[in-house]
């Protein structure tokens, strides 16, 4: 019997005391306020300039690819079609000045094809086509070396970010381990923060690289094949050109 008056009496104090503290301190109720994308990347620390300035030369690079890599630019239809015309009236050398004047990779091949042709002599139309397979591989091989600047930034930006993760953890462990007056949660959670958010940096800037190369590269490879093509069909019909412009060999009496 006395112990169920202890009880109720304990029970009937605590219940006071309870209400008495949820009205002197009421909990802040719970918002979905988080973090902003500026303090995001101020976590990250020193790893936001040198990303910060990848970003920059990435687009940079992705602007320049997409006013560079069309189609007018490597092979000019216009080009193709006044030499064709040229060609086909054997004006060798306006051919010549109509390379001259565009500078484009087709021209080049072209105009590597004509220096073959004006060095070995009309009949030998193998060293113009050699000289045109020779000029068009190094046109191709410039095309594929420009992109391969951004498939760099892809394989840079997660390096990086990666080395602000390491640097984030070692100082969030040596503060736990050297600092044993601090809150050791908040040292802790401060450095797992600037670790993570430097793998998050590295992975906004090579994610994006990734894929402005893989498109830019398909069309790299559409326009190795178009200019491939084009420049084929003007070396031929300079061939031909050359070819009915030989005096017809003379019968054996």
């Amino acid at each position: 019997m006395k112990t169920r008056l202890f009880f109720a009496a304990l029970v009937a104090a605590i219940i006071p005391a309870v209400a008495l503290a949820q009205e002197a301190a009421p909990v802040k109720p719970w918002t979905p306020e988080g973090m902003t994308l500026w303090e995001i990347f101020k976590a990250g620390g020193w790893i936001l300039v040198p990303m910060l300035l990848l970003s920059i030369v990435g687009l940079a690079m992705v602007i320049y690819y997409f006013l560079a890599l069309r189609r007018d630019k490597i092979v000019d239809p216009a080009f193709v079609e006044g030499a064709r015309r040229l060609l086909r009236e054997r004006r060798f050398d306006r051919v010549e000045m109509l390379c001259n004047a565009s500078g484009r990779p087709i021209a080049l091949i072209l105009r590597a094809a004509l220096d073959a042709r004006a060095a070995r002599g009309p009949s030998e139309a193998l060293a113009a086509r050699e000289a045109a397979e020779s000029e068009g591989g190094r046109q191709s091989t410039m095309l594929w070396e420009q992109i391969h600047y951004l498939m760099d930034i892809v394989v840079v930006a997660p390096m990086i970010g990666l080395l602000g993760t390491v640097v984030g953890m070692i100082r969030s462990f040596s503060g736990v381990a050297l600092d044993v007056s601090a809150a050791k949660p908040i040292l802790l959670a401060h450095g797992v923060a600037q670790a993570l958010t430097s793998t998050a940096l590295g992975l906004c800037v090579a994610i994006p690289a990734a894929i402005f190369y893989a498109y830019f590269r398909g069309r790299v490879n559409v326009l190795t094949m178009d200019l491939e093509a084009a420049s084929t069909e003007l070396v031929n019909r300079m061939a031909a050109a050359d070819a009915s412009t030989e005096p017809a060999a003379t019968p054996k009496p």
